[in-house]
C-alpha cells in the first residue's frame, strides 16, 4: 500500500513540474538554467559571454548557442536591456514554470527546441548557476542560435 501511495504521489508531482513545449511557446520570457558540465560550456569575459549546450558527444543532433553581446557604450537602450540582472534565489521558485534546463532540450531535441518552443518574440535569459553568490543568482539576457541544419 505504501508503494502504491508513493507511486501515485511521484507520478502526480513529476507531471506537474514537467515542461511542456506548448506552454513554453506561449511565454514571452523564458529562463534557461545553465550549469557548466560536459554538455554545457561557457566562454568569454564579464562583458561578452558565449554559452553552448550540446545534446550528445558526437554533436550529430547539433548545439544550441546563447550569446550575451558586448556593448562599447552601455548607455544605449539596447545595451541596458542586456545588462546583467541579479535576483534573490526566491526568483527560482517564483518562475519555476518558466525555467527550462538541459532536460528540456534533450527531451525535444535541437530542432523543436529552437524552432518550435522559442518564438521570435521570446526574451531569453540564462540563469548562470556557476555564478551564485550568497542569496543572489545571475541572469543574462541572451540571443539564441543553433547549429541545426535544415534538410536539403
Amino acid at each position: 500500500m505504501k508503494k502504491l501511495a508513493f507511486l501515485i504521489i511521484f507520478f502526480c508531482c513529476s507531471h506537474s513540474y514537467a515542461q511542456d513545449i506548448e506552454y513554453i511557446k506561449k511565454l514571452d520570457t523564458v529562463y534557461v538554467k545553465f550549469k557548466k558540465s560536459v554538455n554545457q560550456t561557457k566562454e568569454g569575459s564579464a562583458d561578452y559571454r558565449f554559452y553552448t549546450i550540446t545534446l550528445d558527444k558526437s554533436q550529430d543532433e547539433g548545439s544550441l548557442y546563447f550569446t550575451k553581446p558586448d556593448f562599447k557604450d552601455n548607455s544605449t537602450e539596447t545595451a541596458k536591456k542586456y545588462s546583467p540582472r541579479f535576483e534573490k534565489k526566491s526568483f527560482l521558485k517564483k518562475h519555476k514554470n518558466n525555467i527550462v534546463g538541459i532536460d528540456f532540450f534533450q527531451k525535444y531535441g535541437i530542432k523543436k527546441s529552437r524552432y518550435d518552443a522559442f518564438s521570435v518574440n521570446s526574451v531569453i535569459y540564462i540563469i548562470d548557476c556557476d555564478e551564485r553568490k550568497k542569496d543572489k543568482i545571475s541572469l543574462y539576457r541572451v540571443s539564441m542560435s543553433s547549429s541545426y541544419r535544415m534538410g536539403e
